[in-house]
C-alpha cells in the first residue's frame, strides 16, 4: 500500500489525518515541522506527502522547495493544507510545483479524492515511464542487431526534439478518456500474460475509431485511454467534438463486440461484466514533452484533459456510458442523441459544468462523406450497445453501494452501546442530527432497498410539540404521488422513538449545483421540475413554507425531488385538528428565501412557496442571492421593502418572471404553480 507523509504542527489535525489514512489502508509517517518532514522524506521515500503551509521552522513552502530541489524526491506528489480562501497560499503553492491543495476545513471525502487522485496519477506517470523505457529497450536492440549485421543504425533511431526548441504547445481540442469498468475485479481472475492479451485486444479494437475519426496523441495508462480531437486544415473537416462523440459511440459498439471475443476466449472463468465509460470534454490543451532527454514524447495534459477524466468518473457513478460537457455538444453540430442532462459540482470554487449524456448520433451526409459510414448503417447497433454498456454500469452502481451498506452493517454510532435498531430495517450509519431529531442511512430487510430514517426521541414532555409536528409530516407526505416530491415508504413508533422511512438520495441536495456555471436551460428546468412538485404539494391544502436548494435532492437521474417537509402546514382547517402548531407572528423557514409574508409575521399561502422558488431562480441565474445583509433584522427587511434586483444582460428576458414570483403583495404573485408552468413552458423558446 502507498506510504504516506503528514506534516502538520497541529498535533489533533495530524493525528486525525493518519487515523484516517491508516483506516484506508495506507501507511503513514507523521511530522510535526517542516524539517522533520524533509527527514523523514529523505529517510523513507514516501508515495505522497501532505503538509500544512504554517509551520514555525521550515513552512510548507520550504518543505516543497527543499523537495523539488532533491534529485531523489523531486517528481514526490505534494499536496498542500492552505487556511480557507488563503488565494495567494494557493497559487504560491501551485507555482512552487505543489500538485494539489486542500482548503481548511476539509471532508474525508476531500481528503481521500485528493489522496487517490495523486496516488494514481503517480501510478500513471511511472507506467508511462516504464512503457517508455521498455519501448526504447525493444528500440536498441534492434538498433543494435542491425548494427552487428552491417545495416547503419542510424544513431540507434532515437527520435529527438529540436535542439532548444519550444517543450510544449497549445491547441484548442477535444479530449476523450475512457476506462474500463471493475478492471481491478477483472484482472484478479486472469493471470498477467491473460491481463496483457485481453488489454491488446481491446485496445486494438477501440483505437480503431478513434484513430479513424481523427484522434491523435493516444495515450494508453494501464485500463484507460485517452486522445485528442482538434481541427485542423489537412484532416476531416467535421469539427473536432462531432468527431470525438462519433468515435466515444464506436467504441462503445467495439466494446459490444469485444465481449463476444471475451466470453469465448475465456469461457467459465467468472468474469464480471464487461463495460467502459468515456468522457469528452473541450477547450486548451498543452501538449508537452515528457520522458528522457532522448526519449521525449507528446502528452496532453492540462485542465481540459483532467475534466474529461472527471467526466468519465462520474459515468461510472452514474450507470452512463459517454458523458459530454455542454461545450462539447454546442460545438458538435446537429443530430447528437441525448439522455440526462446534469451539472457537475467541480471544486476549488470553480462554477458546476453543464454535462450531458450521448446516446446517438444521427448522422448527415457529410458524416457520411468523411469517415462515418459504418456508424449510419449501424446506427441501431451503436444504440443498442451504448445502452447494454449503460445497464452494466448501472447495475454496478447499485451493487457497489448494496456492498457499502452490507459494510456499514452493526457500526455503532456513539461510544455508549449498540446501534439503534427498528424492526424492518438494518441501520447503517448515522448521517445528520438536529434537536431532538436524528437522521440514519439505513437498508429495508425485506428487499434490501437503501433508505433514510429520519427518528424522533418521543420520550419526555419535551418531545410533545416536536412529536406533533413529526406526526403532521408524515400525514401530509402520505397524500402525494408525485415524482419530483420524496417518496415516503412507513412511519412507525417504537417505546422511545417515532420514525419515518423515506427515499434515500445518495448524490444529496442541489445546492452543489448552483454558481456561475449553470446555464439558463438547466435552470428553467430545475424550477420547472419543483413547479410541479408545488403544484401537487399544493392541490393536497399544503404550503411547504421552507422552499430552498438544501430542501431539494437530486435523484442519480437527474432528476430533483421537493423534500423536508418539517414545518410545512396545512391550508385546511377541517384537517388541522390543532396538529399546526405556528402561530402567526412567528418566523419560520430560512431567512434567505423567506417570503415577506414569513419575514412579516403575517399568515402563509402557496404563493409563499412561490416567493422562495423565485429567490432560487434568481440565485440560478445570477450566481448569487437576491438579499444580502449584515444581520437577520436588515436581510428581514429587504425581503419586506426591497426591489427586486435586475438580472444579468443575458437572462434579462426572464426578469418578468422572476419579478412576478417576487413580487412583494402576495396577490401580485402567479395564482398557482400551474399558471407560473404555463410562463415557464413559454420561456423556454424566449431567445435568451
Amino acid at each position: 500500500m502507498a506510504l504516506i507523509l503528514v506534516v502538520e504542527d497541529d498535533d489533533d489535525i495530524r493525528g486525525n489525518i493518519v487515523r484516517l489514512l491508516k483506516l484506508e489502508g495506507f501507511e503513514t509517517l507523521a511530522a510535526a515541522d517542516g524539517e522533520a518532514g524533509l527527514a523523514q522524506a529523505r529517510a523513507h521515500a514516501p508515495d505522497l506527502i501532505i503538509s500544512d503551509v504554517n509551520m514555525p521552522g521550515m513552512d510548507g513552502f520550504a518543505l516543497l522547495a527543499a523537495l523539488r530541489a532533491d534529485s531523489a524526491l523531486a517528481t514526490t506528489p505534494f499536496v498542500l493544507l492552505t487556511a480557507l480562501d488563503d488565494r495567494t497560499s494557493m497559487r504560491r503553492g501551485m507555482t512552487t510545483g505543489a500538485d494539489d491543495y486542500l482548503s481548511k476545513p476539509f471532508t474525508r471525502t476531500e481528503l481521500l479524492d485528493a489522496v487517490d487522485a495523486q496516488i494514481r496519477k503517480k501510478a500513471r506517470v511511472q507506467d508511462h515511464i516504464n512503457s517508455d523505457l521498455a519501448a526504447l529497450e525493444s528500440r536498441l536492440r534492434a538498433s543494435f542487431a542491425d548494427s552487428i549485421g552491417g545495416k547503419r543504425a542510424g544513431a540507434f533511431a532515437l527520435a529527438l526534439p529540436p535542439a532548444g526548441g519550444d517543450t510544449s504547445q497549445a491547441l484548442q481540442a477535444t479530449v476523450l478518456v475512457s476506462t474500463i469498468r471493475n478492471f481491478t475485479s477483472l484482472a484478479e481472475k486472469l493471470d498477467a500474460a491473460e491481463v496483457s492479451q485481453l488489454l491488446t485486444e481491446y485496445f486494438e479494437r477501440t483505437s480503431q475509431p478513434v484513430l479513424k475519426n481523427g484522434g491523435r496523441h493516444l495515450k494508453f495508462v494501464g485500463d484507460g485511454l485517452m486522445a485528442v480531437f482538434a481541427d485542423t486544415l489537412s484532416g476531416s473537416p467535421l469539427p473536432a467534438p462531432r468527431r470525438a462523440i462519433s468515435a466515444a459511440l464506436a467504441m462503445a459498439l467495439a466494446t459490444q463486440e469485444f465481449r463476444a471475443w471475451l466470453e469465448q476466449r475465456f469461457p467459465a472463468r467468472g468474469l464480471p461484466p464487461f463495460a467502459i465509460g468515456v468522457g469528452l470534454h473541450g477547450g486548451e490543451v498543452r501538449l508537452c514533452r515528457i520522458g528522457a532527454d532522448d526519449n521525449q514524447d507528446l502528452t496532453p495534459v492540462g485542465d481540459t484533459v483532467g475534466l474529461a477524466a472527471r467526466l468519465e468518473a462520474t459515468t461510472r457513478e452514474r450507470g452512463w456510458t459517454v458523458l459530454a460537457s455542454g461545450s462539447v455538444l454546442a460545438q458538435a453540430g446537429s443530430g447528437i442523441q441525448t439522455g440526462t442532462r446534469d451539472s457537475l459540482a467541480l471544486r476549488g470554487g470553480l462554477p458546476a459544468l453543464e454535462v450531458v449524456e450521448i446516446t446517438g448520433l444521427v448522422t448527415q451526409l457529410d458524416d457520411k462523406i468523411h469517415g462515418m459510414a459504418s456508424l449510419t448503417e449501424r446506427a441501431d447497433e451503436v444504440s443498442a450497445a451504448v445502452k447494454i454498456n449503460s445497464g452494466i454500469t448501472a447495475r454496478a452502481v447499485k451493487d457497489a453501494l448494496q456492498s457499502k451498506l452490507a459494510a456499514l452493517r452493526g457500526l455503532r454510532f456513539d461510544g455508549e452501546g449498540e446501534a439503534m435498531r427498528l424492526k424492518g430495517y438494518r441501520i447503517t450509519q448515522k448521517i445528520g442530527a438536529g434537536g431532538m431529531t436524528e437522521v440514519y442511512l439505513a437498508e429495508r430487510e425485506s428487499d434490501g432497498l437503501p433508505i433514510v430514517l429520519k427518528v424522533l426521541d418521543s420520550s419526555g414532555k419535551a418531545a410533545s410539540e416536536h412529536l406533533v409536528r413529526f406526526i403532521q409530516e408524515y400525514a401530509l407526505l402520505c397524500k402525494i404521488d408525485h415524482p419530483h416530491v420524496i417518496r415516503i415508504h412507513d412511519q412507525g413508533f417504537t417505546d422511545d422513538h417515532a420514525y419515518i422511512a423515506m427515499e434515500y438520495f445518495e448524490r444529496g441536495d442541489m445546492r452543489a449545483l448552483f454558481g456561475p456555471g449553470m446555464t439558463r436551460e438547466r435552470a428553467l428546468t430545475l424550477v420547472r421540475q419543483i413547479a410541479q412538485a408545488l403544484s401537487a404539494v399544493h392541490s393536497h391544502g399544503i404550503v411547504h413554507r421552507d422552499v430552498k436548494p438544501e430542501n431539494v435532492m437530486l435523484r442519480n437521474d437527474g432528476s430533483i425531488a421537493l423534500a423536508d417537509f418539517g414545518i410545512a402546514k396545512s391550508m385546511l382547517q377541517a384537517e388541522s385538528l390543532g396538529m399546526t402548531q405556528t402561530r402567526h407572528g412567528d418566523v419560520v423557514g430560512t431567512p434567505y428565501y423567506l417570503s415577506p409574508e414569513q419575514a412579516g409575521g403575517r399568515a402563509v399561502t402557496a404563493s409563499s412557496d412561490l416567493y422562495s422558488l423565485g429567490v432560487m431562480l434568481f440565485e440560478m441565474l445570477a450566481g448569487q442571492r437576491p438579499f444580502v445583509a449584515e444581520s437577520l433584522e436588515l436581510l428581514l427587511a429587504k425581503h419586506l421593502h426591497a426591489e427586486t434586483p435586475a438580472l444579468p444582460p443575458a437572462h434579462a428576458t426572464l426578469q418578468p418572471i422572476v419579478n412576478r414570483l417576487m413580487a412583494k403583495n402576495p396577490q401580485a404573485r402567479y395564482a398557482s404553480a400551474d399558471a407560473l408552468l404555463v410562463d415557464l413552458a413559454r420561456a423556454s423558446s424566449w431567445p435568451a
